[in-house]
């Protein structure tokens, strides 16, 4: 026994196996790290680690060597982590493979590897050699990135962000008399002429309803960005924005921005709805930037029902089985969250005071989880991009239940609100599957109920960037000049 064990421990110094098991969990949280919570990182990453672990230490005791079990178990992690992308590759094609044919050819694959490296006659040092330089580059790459991220983000401060404005109103009206404000997106939600050129489909019901309730329908309005975060800040901070649109100053922006100081300043209370976007940075910055904060509790029930854990799944062998290991966690997620916000603005007129609202609903935008009707949609299409339908049915359903809060805010409101409807940006044509022109992204919805104002004097195609440069100009008394509504600036 002890002549087996030290042939098997002979040969090149063997580390990689853990590294590579590593690797693409440190990639995954390295490209979204300011969307994730590092507590949703830790286990998947032990998980991995501890796994490869194991398989590495049976597959050398099988093949009696060190060497033969860690490019062994290097291939099964290869085939594992690629899993996932592979299906949905062949998915773009003319057949979407079965998992139990898919699956079950890679583990054939890999079984047939596993027999030559066995059949090997050689101690494979100058592979291991590659492998150990390889995978260091590759953990200490994202570390790197990681690090980086961290210093920047330890170099902007815990210190909140003076709540100032340009602006400043010398005598604000009494507060009894300031209208509540509701700031609602909806993410990836197509224009009109969209859904009627590239999905067949006639949205001029839910269009004629908002302006037959005394809607001013910017018909061509654009974004300048398809970059949700970059918008958002842009338009909370009544400016174009320069810089990375996915950062952690653009958070920032969002969270700390112009629009909540100034109203603040006026008396107003700042509500803020937590969303499955960016929800680690949301709660992280809630606290300081947000008078009330809701959110759906169920949602942090449970770390398998984030998308960092769905993503991570959804790329690997796990695949096939992650809705029968979690339940349906990832989906209900998204459909308690847009049902919880539904309802809780409808209530939000009860609320006494001046109230400025900023809900972020993540619909239409993936994942397909409500039918038109809100019924249920089967797991293999949350992301499906191809078949058009899953994405109608999903702006069915929100334009539908948006019309009913609308209702309920205009007509439980004792003074009549100010209500703003935007979609962040279009469908964007870069979605796997997704046939739409190129430039559909750039038309959105912008829709504004302003009581008292003269829509004659607004433009037809004005910029997000001016909504509220115009909202506190007549109701507040400023003075902002508006930016160009050129979109291409």
């Amino acid at each position: 026994m002890k002549r087996k064990l030290k042939d098997i421990l002979k040969g090149p110094v063997i580390f990689y196996p853990p590294l590579f098991a590593a690797f693409p969990i440190l990639f995954l949280y390295a490209y979204n790290i300011s969307e994730t919570s590092v507590s949703e990182v830790w286990l998947p990453l032990v998980i991995s680690v501890a796994a490869a672990l194991v398989l590495w230490a049976v597959l050398s005791l099988i093949l009696r060597s060190l060497a033969k079990g860690g490019i062994a178990t290097t291939v099964f992690l290869l085939f594992f982590f690629s899993y996932g992308h592979l299906h949905d590759i062949l998915g773009w094609g003319v057949f979407v493979p079965k998992h139990a044919y898919l699956l079950s050819s890679m583990l054939f694959i890999w079984g047939y590897c596993v027999y030559f490296i066995s059949r090997a006659k050689r101690d494979f040092r100058i592979a291991t050699k590659f492998l150990n330089i390889t995978a260091v580059v590759f953990v200490a790459i994202n570390l790197f990135n990681i690090g980086v991220h961290q210093v920047k983000l330890a170099s902007l401060g815990d210190v909140t962000p003076e709540e100032s404005s340009e602006q400043t109103v010398a005598s604000p009206a009494e507060l009894g008399t300031l209208p509540d404000i509701y700031f609602i997106i909806l993410d990836e939600y197509a224009h009109p002429d969209t859904m009627k050129e590239w999905y067949d489909y006639d949205n001029s019901g839910f269009i004629n309803s908002l302006e037959d309730k005394g809607f001013f329908i910017a018909y061509e309005s654009r974004t300048q960005s398809l970059h949700s975060p970059q918008v958002l800040a842009q338009v909370l901070n009544m400016e174009y924005l320069d810089g990375e649109p996915w950062s952690e100053s653009t958070y920032r922006k969002i969270a700390y921005n112009e629009v909540a100081n100034f109203l603040k300043a006026q008396g107003y209370q700042y509500i803020a709805f937590g969303s499955n976007f960016a929800r680690y940075t949301w709660e992280k910055y809630a606290k300081d930037s947000v008078d009330l904060y809701l959110n759906y509790h169920g949602y942090n029930s449970s770390s398998m029902g984030t998308e960092f854990v769905y993503i991570l799944w959804s790329t690997t062998m796990l695949q096939p089985f992650y809705v029968y290991v979690t339940g349906s966690q990832y989906e209900d997620s998204y459909r308690c969250q847009t049902l919880y916000m539904l309802e809780k603005l409808k209530a939000l007129p009860e609320l006494e005071g001046p109230k400025f609202i900023f809900a972020h609903f993540i619909c239409p935008h993936t994942p397909y989880v409500f039918g038109p009707n809100g019924e249920y949609v089967a797991p293999a299409n949350w992301l499906n991009y191809e078949d058009k339908q899953f994405y109608l049915g999903q702006y069915i359903f929100i334009s539908a239940e948006i019309e009913k809060v609308i209702d309920v805010l205009l007509d439980e409101s004792e003074i009549p609100p100010i209500i703003i409807l935007q979609s962040d940006h279009g469908q964007r044509p870069v979605h796997p599957g997704l046939v739409i022109g190129g430039d559909e992204w750039e038309k959105i919805l912008n829709a504004m109920y302003l009581p008292g104002m003269d829509y004659d004097i607004l433009s037809n195609n004005i910029s997000p960037v001016n909504t509220f440069r115009l909202i506190f100009n007549h109701y507040f008394g400023t003075d902002y000049p508006l930016l160009e509504d050129d979109w291409e600036q």
